[in-house]
């Protein structure tokens, strides 16, 4: 599988895929397709008929694109759906991610793939549900802004506003914390709870927060 990103600050992915290759995609991020290329829907790998219905019913699309390049060599398109940029994160054997939900773009490899869910990012408006990945595998996700890494060393921390959060290393899962007291909480305007990281662990943020471009794009209609 060959990929091009292209654009500046609203990016897409063009990938080729050789007669017989397949490649999965999130629901609704597939932007064009050649001729060659057939489509076919699935449940996202691990989920099952129950963690599909939750999925559904958050908001969250429970299938997967299947997108096969049957009768020959084929392209298709992939792009997130609000301004931002595509980054791709190919994973080694022994490695492991967890990218936020509505970050994902496609994987080439849906078996490598497993939903997870957080009932306390749902409670820190960071998400209900997660999508795990095991390497070897090649992730393309779509981050609202600019990418931001961390790489933290051993004991190191670093504290997130939950709304950036893109991805980040399974061997860290975030503890969700206040910001502080009732009045940081009440008129700080940075919300209630923050995602704590300890590392070793690599971070992949947005660098707009996905839920205040949201709020801000929602309250500008209602003008």
């Amino acid at each position: 599988m060959e990929y091009e990103v292209v654009g500046g600050s609203m990016q897409i992915v063009n990938l080729k895929l050789k007669q017989g290759e397949k490649f999965y995609v999130d629901a609704g991020k597939l932007v064009s397709k050649s001729d060659s290329v057939t489509l076919n829907s699935k449940f996202a790998g691990g989920g099952g008929l129950l963690k599909g219905v939750m999925m559904e019913a958050s908001g969250t699309s429970a299938f997967l694109t299947e997108c096969t390049a049957e009768s020959g060599d084929g392209v298709i398109a992939l792009a997130g759906v609000i301004p931002g940029k595509v980054r791709s994160i190919e994973l080694k054997e022994g490695e492991s991610i967890m990218v936020e939900h509505f970050a994902f773009l496609g994987v080439n490899d849906a078996s490598k793939l497993q939903v997870k869910s957080s009932w306390r990012g749902l409670f820190a408006q960071a998400g209900l549900f997660l999508e795990q990945f095991n390497g070897p595998v090649t992730v393309f996700m779509h981050v609202c802004g600019d990418v931001i890494e961390y790489d933290l060393q051993e004991g190191s921390a670093i504290s997130v506003d939950p709304g950036h959060i893109a991805a980040f290393s399974s061997s860290s899962m975030p503890q969700f914390t206040t910001v502080g007291g009732i009045k940081t909480m009440l008129f700080a305007g940075e919300g209630i709870y923050m995602a704590r990281f300890t590392g070793p662990a690599k971070l992949y943020l947005h660098s707009i927060s996905r839920l205040r471009l949201e709020m801000a794009v929602g309250g500008n209609r209602r003008k």
